[in-house]
């Protein structure tokens, strides 16, 4: 993302939206490899408040590295669906709908229910 224009805030943590290396995210990676969306480009990206943030300008759910099991199907079937409903123009707005939701949970939401 830095290298796309978007600076790194300070305590912040770099999160892939469509995860980057877990097998669960495979079936919304090969949406995007199917779209010629790399996993790391900066659509799939936001920065999220790490651990040792406490500037409470920096909007979002706490990334604590490790994500479960739900978020990734959860995205999986966003991703999935808005591919199966509108192509590459959905899938990237469905991307950036999921962006604002991280962006929009308080800080101490939980993961495994972001989405529902």
């Amino acid at each position: 993302m830095t290298k796309a224009g978007t600076p790194r805030p300070a305590n912040s943590a770099a999160h892939h939206i469509v995860g980057d290396t877990s097998k669960l995210a495979a079936p919304a990676r090969k949406v995007l490899a199917k779209h010629n969306i790399d996993v790391d480009d900066a659509v799939n990206g936001v920065f999220l408040p790490n651990r040792n943030n406490i500037d409470p300008a920096l909007p979002g759910i706490l990334h604590n590295g490790k994500h479960p099991n739900s978020y990734f199907e959860s995205v999986n079937e966003l991703i999935v669906s808005a591919d199966k409903a509108g192509g590459k123009p959905m899938v990237l707005k469905t991307i950036d709908k999921i962006r604002n939701t991280l962006l929009a949970s308080p800080r101490d939401a939980l993961w495994s229910g972001i989405f529902r």
